[in-house]
C-alpha cells in the first residue's frame, strides 16, 4: 500500500455519520491536499483499506461492537507502519494510557467547534510526512547499503557541524582508514579532527556548504590520514537530508525534523595513483612529441591528422588548427607525386606494421628537404591499432655532407695520379744512388738513398692516413677542445720550449679520432714551420673555434692553394702536401668550413673553423 508523492488520503472511522460528514467538510480546508474517506463500521473500514490507498487512519474509540484500540491492533497487524490517530470524545486517562501503550501514532480528544479539525489536520500531516520521510531515509539507506556491499567503502550519517560528528557509520572503515565504525560513531576518533587531512578541511567544508545552500547533492575528493599515518585519497558523495526525531524529540519540537548529512565514502588512492602515472606518461609523451629535432604527427588509423608538433609546423605554411582533421596525404608536407606512397604507409601501419620511409618534402621558399622516419602503430590491450605516430628527421644536411664526401672522393681519385708520380721520383733516386754505390763504393750515395727511402716512408704514411681516415667521418659526440689539444700535444712531442693555451673553454660536436687528426696536422704544421719554442693558441668563435701559432704565417697569395693535395710550403721542398689536405678533409667531413688569416695575438697563421 504505497503513499502518493503529493496529497494525503485519510480514512475517518466513526459510527456517527453526521460527525464524519462534518470532518470530511472541514479537514480539507485546513490541510493542503487532504482527501477524506468515511467508514461507519470496522468491516467497511478494513474493506476500504484493502481496496484503496490510504495514508492515515483517524478513528473514534467508541465503535459499534468494538473499540478504537482493538481496531488499531487489527490494522497494525495488516499494515504495520500506517499512521493511526485515535480521535475520540472519551477523554479519560485510562483510554489515553491504553492508546499510547498500544502504540497509536497520535491521540487527540474531540472538542467543540470546528477549530478541532485544524489541529487534527496538522497532526495528520505531521504523521504522514514523518512516515514518508522515514521511508525515504530507509530507501536511501538500503541503496547505500547495497552500494557498500558492491563497492569497498563506508556509508555514514553525520551532523552538519565542524568536525563532522558521526551518528551512524557502516562499511569497511578499517580497510579504508584503519578505524572501526564504533570508534568513528562514538566520537573517540573524529572524522574532521583526526581523519581528514588538515590541508583539506577548509576546502571540503566550503564544497559541502555551497551544495547545501543550493539544495544539491555534493561530491568531492580529498586526502585523509589513516590510523597508520599513511595518506590516502577518498571520494565522497552525499546530500543533506531530514532525520525524523525520536518520540521524546517529537514532543519537544512538535513534529519537526532535523537536517543531517548522509553519504558514501570510498578509497580512490589507486585511481589517483593511476591518474598521476597517466600524467607522468603524458608529460613524457609531450616531451618526446615536442622534440625540437624531430617532426612528429599523431594520426587516426584512417590517416586523419589528430595533432602535430611545433617542429613539423616549421616546415609548412599552415596553422595546427587548419591541419587537425585533415587527411595526412592532403597536408602541405607532401607533394602530389608522394601521396600514393603516404596512403600505402598509413595502410600498412594501420595493420600493425612499423613502416620506415624516406621522402622529399616541399617547403616554403620553393626548395625541398629530405626526411627519414617511421610510421609507428599504437595499439590497445587487445592489439587493435588506435593511432599512428609519424616521426621523421630532417636529413638534408647529412645528404649534402654525403654529396660533399662523394665530391671529395672524386678529387682523391684525381689526386691518386699525382701521388703516383710523386712516388716515382724518390724511388728512382733511391735505385740510382744504390747502383752508383755498388759501382763506386762511395757510401755518400747510400746516405742519399736512405734519405729517399725516408721520404717514401713519409709519403706512404701520410697517404695511408689520409685515404684510410679522411674518407669517412664517424658520428659526432661532445668534445672538450682543451682535452683534445692536450692529448695531441703529448703525442706530437714538440720541443721543450713549445707551449699552448686555450683562451676559453670550447666544446664542439665532432668525431673524436678525426678531430685529433685535424689538430695533429695543424700542430705538425706549426712545429715544422716555426721554431723549437713555438706557441699555439686556441679559443671559441661565435659559431666555431680558432687555432693560431706564432710561426711565419701564411702568405695571402697562397691561402687559396694551401689545402690543395700536394701543395707544400716547406722551404726545403721536402713536403708532400698531405697534412693540410687532411685538415680540409676532416673539416668538410663535419660540414664545417675553414678560413686562413693572420693570427690576432701571436703574429703567425690563424685558422678559423665554423659551422656552415
Amino acid at each position: 500500500m504505497a503513499s502518493g508523492i503529493r496529497g494525503i488520503r485519510v480514512l475517518h472511522v466513526d459510527d456517527d455519520p453526521q460527525f464524519t460528514d462534518l470532518a470530511a467538510a472541514f479537514l480539507p480546508r485546513h490541510g493542503d491536499g487532504l482527501t477524506v474517506e468515511s467508514a461507519h463500521t470496522v468491516e467497511d473500514a478494513l474493506a476500504r483499506l484493502d481496496a484503496e490507498r490510504i495514508d492515515c487512519v483517524v478513528s473514534d474509540h467508541d465503535l459499534t461492537a468494538t473499540t478504537g484500540i482493538d481496531f488499531f491492533e487489527t490494522v497494525r497487524e495488516r499494515y504495520p507502519d500506517l499512521p493511526f490517530i485515535l480521535f475520540t470524545s472519551k477523554g479519560s486517562e485510562e483510554v489515553a494510557s491504553r492508546a499510547i501503550s498500544a502504540g497509536v501514532t497520535d491521540y487527540l480528544q474531540k472538542q467543540r467547534g470546528t477549530e478541532q479539525f485544524e489541529l487534527l489536520a496538522n497532526r495528520i500531516e505531521h504523521a504522514v510526512e514523518r512516515l514518508r520521510s522515514q521511508r525515504t531515509a530507509n530507501n536511501r539507506k538500503r541503496r547505500l547499503e547495497t552500494l557498500v556491499s558492491n563497492l569497498p567503502g563506508m556509508i555514514y550519517r553525520c551532523r552538519n557541524e565542524s568536525g563532522w560528528p558521526m551518528e551512524y557509520v557502516a562499511g569497511e572503515t578499517e580497510r579504508l582508514v584503519g578505524y572501526t565504525p564504533e570508534e568513528l560513531q562514538s566520537g573517540d576518533v573524529g572524522w574532521g579532527a583526526d581523519v581528514l587531512h588538515p590541508d583539506e578541511r577548509e576546502r571540503t567544508w566550503e564544497i559541502v556548504q555551497e551544495a547545501i545552500e543550493d539544495d544539491e547533492p555534493f561530491e568531492c575528493t580529498y586526502r585523509v590520514v589513516a590510523a597508520d599515518g599513511s595518506i590516502k585519497w577518498m571520494w565522497e558523495r552525499g546530500r543533506i537530508t531530514e532525520r525524523p526525531p525520536s518520540a521524546a524529540e517529537l514532543t519537544a519540537v512538535d513534529g519537526e525534523t532535523e537536517r543531517v548529512l548522509e553519504g558514501f565514502i570510498t578509497d580512490i588512492t589507486p585511481l589517483k595513483e593511476r591518474e598521476a602515472e597517466l600524467e607522468r606518461s603524458e608529460r613524457r609523451f609531450r616531451a618526446i612529441f615536442e622534440d625540437p629535432n624531430v617532426l612528429v604527427g599523431l594520426l587516426a588509423p584512417d590517416g586523419t591528422v589528430r595533432d602535430v608538433n611545433r617542429t613539423a609546423l616549421e616546415y609548412v605554411d599552415a596553422e595546427r588548427e587548419e591541419l587537425i582533421g585533415t587527411a595526412f596525404r592532403e597536408t602541405p608536407w607532401w607533394s602530389e607525386t608522394s601521396r600514393p606512397d603516404v596512403d600505402e604507409w598509413i595502410e600498412r601501419a594501420a595493420s600493425g606494421a612499423y613502416v620506415e620511409f624516406e621522402s622529399e618534402h616541399p617547403v616554403p621558399g620553393g626548395h625541398s628537404v629530405f626526411v627519414e622516419g617511421i610510421f609507428r602503430p599504437v595499439t590497445d590491450d587487445e592489439g587493435a591499432v588506435t593511432a599512428i605516430v609519424v616521426s621523421g628527421r630532417d636529413v638534408t644536411a647529412r645528404r649534402e655532407r654525403e654529396r660533399e664526401l662523394r665530391r671529395q672522393h672524386d678529387r682523391l681519385d684525381d689526386f691518386a695520379s699525382f701521388i703516383s708520380h710523386d712516388f716515382q721520383t724518390p724511388i728512382a733516386t733511391a735505385r740510382g744512388r744504390l747502383e752508383l754505390a755498388l759501382e763506386t763504393d762511395d757510401e755518400a750515395h747510400i746516405e742519399r738513398a736512405i734519405d729517399a727511402v725516408d721520404r717514401i716512408d713519409e709519403l706512404r704514411t701520410d697517404l695511408a692516413e689520409t685515404l684510410r681516415n679522411g674518407e669517412v667521418v664517424a658520428d659526432p659526440e661532445p668534445i672538450a677542445v682543451e682535452e683534445a689539444l692536450e692529448y695531441v700535444w703529448a703525442t706530437a712531442d714538440p720541443g721543450a720550449g713549445a707551449s699552448y693555451e686555450v683562451v676559453d673553454p670550447v666544446e664542439i660536436e665532432a668525431d673524436p679520432e678525426a678531430f685529433h687528426r685535424l689538430l695533429q696536422n695543424l700542430l705538425r704544421n706549426s712545429i715544422e714551420h716555426g721554431d723549437d719554442d713555438v706557441t699555439v693558441r686556441m679559443g671559441p668563435l661565435e659559431d666555431g673555434f680558432f687555432y693560431e701559432d706564432d710561426g711565419p704565417g701564411v702568405d695571402p697569395s697562397i691561402r687559396e692553394e694551401l689545402f690543395a693535395p700536394g701543395f707544400s710550403t716547406k722551404p726545403d721542398g721536402t713536403g708532400v702536401g698531405l697534412g693540410m689536405a687532411s685538415v680540409r678533409q676532416v673539416v668538410a667531413g663535419h660540414g664545417w668550413e675553414i678560413e686562413v688569416t693572420d693570427a690576432s695575438a701571436l703574429g703567425g697563421a690563424r685558422f678559423e673553423i665554423r659551422d656552415t
